[in-house]
Protein backbone atom coordinates (compact mmCIF):
# COMPACT_ATOMS: atom_id res chain seq x y z
CA UNK A 1 0.00 0.00 0.00
CA UNK A 2 1.55 3.29 -1.13
CA UNK A 3 2.13 6.05 1.41
CA UNK A 4 0.54 8.85 -0.66
CA UNK A 5 -0.72 9.61 -4.16
CA UNK A 6 1.76 8.65 -6.85
CA UNK A 7 1.55 12.13 -8.40
CA UNK A 8 4.04 13.36 -5.73
CA UNK A 9 6.41 10.41 -5.95
CA UNK A 10 8.84 11.55 -8.64
CA UNK A 11 9.23 14.98 -7.02
CA UNK A 12 10.00 13.48 -3.61
CA UNK A 13 12.40 10.88 -5.02
CA UNK A 14 14.23 13.58 -6.96
CA UNK A 15 14.22 15.97 -3.99
CA UNK A 16 15.64 13.48 -1.51
CA UNK A 17 18.22 12.21 -4.01
CA UNK A 18 19.32 15.78 -4.65
CA UNK A 19 19.38 16.61 -0.95
CA UNK A 20 21.75 13.72 -0.30
CA UNK A 21 23.84 14.57 -3.39
CA UNK A 22 24.06 18.28 -2.56
CA UNK A 23 24.87 17.96 1.14
CA UNK A 24 28.53 18.79 0.59
CA UNK A 25 27.73 21.79 -1.62
CA UNK A 26 25.32 23.29 0.91
CA UNK A 27 27.33 22.37 4.01
CA UNK A 28 31.08 22.33 3.32
CA UNK A 29 32.89 19.70 5.38
CA UNK A 30 29.71 18.10 6.70
CA UNK A 31 29.73 14.52 7.91
CA UNK A 32 27.43 13.15 5.20
CA UNK A 33 26.43 9.98 7.04
CA UNK A 34 25.56 12.03 10.12
CA UNK A 35 23.40 14.32 8.01
CA UNK A 36 21.53 11.46 6.32
CA UNK A 37 20.85 9.68 9.61
CA UNK A 38 19.57 12.89 11.22
CA UNK A 39 17.53 13.76 8.12
CA UNK A 40 15.75 10.39 8.01
CA UNK A 41 14.60 10.86 11.62
CA UNK A 42 13.64 14.52 11.25
CA UNK A 43 10.33 16.32 11.37
CA UNK A 44 10.74 17.42 7.75
CA UNK A 45 11.30 13.84 6.56
CA UNK A 46 8.21 12.82 8.51
CA UNK A 47 6.24 15.49 6.63
CA UNK A 48 7.57 14.12 3.33
CA UNK A 49 6.38 10.66 4.41
CA UNK A 50 2.95 12.19 3.75
CA UNK A 51 3.94 14.25 0.66
CA UNK A 52 3.82 17.62 2.41
CA UNK A 53 3.70 20.07 -0.52
CA UNK A 54 5.68 22.82 1.24
CA UNK A 55 8.83 20.73 1.29
CA UNK A 56 8.14 18.49 -1.72
CA UNK A 57 8.28 21.54 -4.01
CA UNK A 58 11.20 23.32 -2.32
CA UNK A 59 14.65 23.23 -4.00
CA UNK A 60 17.06 20.81 -2.34
CA UNK A 61 19.59 23.44 -1.23
CA UNK A 62 16.81 25.40 0.51
CA UNK A 63 15.53 22.26 2.23
CA UNK A 64 19.03 21.44 3.47
CA UNK A 65 19.52 24.92 4.92
CA UNK A 66 16.03 24.97 6.44
CA UNK A 67 16.66 21.58 8.05
CA UNK A 68 20.04 22.58 9.51
CA UNK A 69 18.69 25.90 10.78
CA UNK A 70 15.57 24.34 12.32
CA UNK A 71 17.11 21.20 13.81
CA UNK A 72 20.61 22.38 14.73
CA UNK A 73 20.54 26.17 14.86
CA UNK A 74 22.62 26.42 11.69
CA UNK A 75 25.54 24.31 12.88
CA UNK A 76 26.39 20.78 11.81
CA UNK A 77 28.83 17.97 12.47
CA UNK A 78 32.04 18.09 10.45
CA UNK A 79 33.30 14.85 8.95
CA UNK A 80 34.02 12.99 5.78
CA UNK A 81 32.29 12.83 2.45
CA UNK A 82 30.59 9.56 1.75
CA UNK A 83 31.48 9.61 -1.89
CA UNK A 84 30.29 9.91 -5.44
CA UNK A 85 26.68 9.27 -6.34
CA UNK A 86 26.13 6.75 -3.54
CA UNK A 87 24.35 9.32 -1.32
CA UNK A 88 22.00 10.31 -4.16
CA UNK A 89 21.14 6.66 -4.86
CA UNK A 90 20.49 6.04 -1.16
CA UNK A 91 18.20 9.07 -0.97
CA UNK A 92 16.23 7.91 -3.98
CA UNK A 93 15.97 4.32 -2.73
CA UNK A 94 14.84 5.45 0.73
CA UNK A 95 12.17 7.71 -0.83
CA UNK A 96 10.88 4.99 -3.17
CA UNK A 97 10.90 2.38 -0.40
CA UNK A 98 9.03 4.71 1.96
CA UNK A 99 6.36 5.38 -0.66
CA UNK A 100 5.95 1.85 -2.01
CA UNK A 101 5.73 0.08 1.35
CA UNK A 102 4.42 2.99 3.46
CA UNK A 103 7.27 2.67 5.96
CA UNK A 104 8.28 5.77 7.97
CA UNK A 105 11.72 7.24 7.26
CA UNK A 106 12.75 6.57 10.86
CA UNK A 107 12.09 2.86 10.38
CA UNK A 108 13.86 2.72 6.99
CA UNK A 109 17.14 4.07 8.37
CA UNK A 110 16.87 1.53 11.18
CA UNK A 111 16.36 -1.55 8.97
CA UNK A 112 18.44 -0.28 6.04
CA UNK A 113 21.44 1.37 7.72
CA UNK A 114 23.91 3.25 5.57
CA UNK A 115 26.49 0.47 5.88
CA UNK A 116 24.00 -1.97 4.33
CA UNK A 117 23.11 0.48 1.57
CA UNK A 118 26.80 0.93 0.79
CA UNK A 119 27.18 -2.85 0.57
CA UNK A 120 24.22 -3.17 -1.83
CA UNK A 121 25.14 -0.23 -4.08
CA UNK A 122 27.54 -2.01 -6.46
CA UNK A 123 24.97 -4.72 -7.21
CA UNK A 124 21.74 -2.72 -7.26
CA UNK A 125 22.54 0.78 -8.53
CA UNK A 126 22.16 -0.20 -12.18
CA UNK A 127 18.89 -2.17 -12.02
CA UNK A 128 16.53 0.81 -11.66
CA UNK A 129 14.93 2.20 -8.53
CA UNK A 130 11.78 0.12 -8.46
CA UNK A 131 13.63 -3.15 -9.11
CA UNK A 132 16.25 -2.30 -6.47
CA UNK A 133 13.55 -1.47 -3.90
CA UNK A 134 11.71 -4.72 -4.65
CA UNK A 135 14.91 -6.76 -4.31
CA UNK A 136 15.73 -5.05 -1.03
CA UNK A 137 12.20 -5.69 0.23
CA UNK A 138 12.43 -9.37 -0.78
CA UNK A 139 15.52 -9.68 1.41
CA UNK A 140 14.07 -7.71 4.33
CA UNK A 141 10.51 -8.95 4.24
CA UNK A 142 7.98 -6.81 6.06
CA UNK A 143 9.57 -4.00 8.06
CA UNK A 144 6.53 -2.03 9.17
Amino acid sequence: MAAYDEVYLSDIIELQGNIFLNIREALPGVDEKWFIEKWMCSRIRKLLDHANPKFAAMPSLEVIQYFIDEEFGGSYKQGEEWGGFLPQWVGMIYAMYQWKYNVPGTKIIEVLPLSEMERMFPTLHQVGLETAVEKIHDVLGSVA
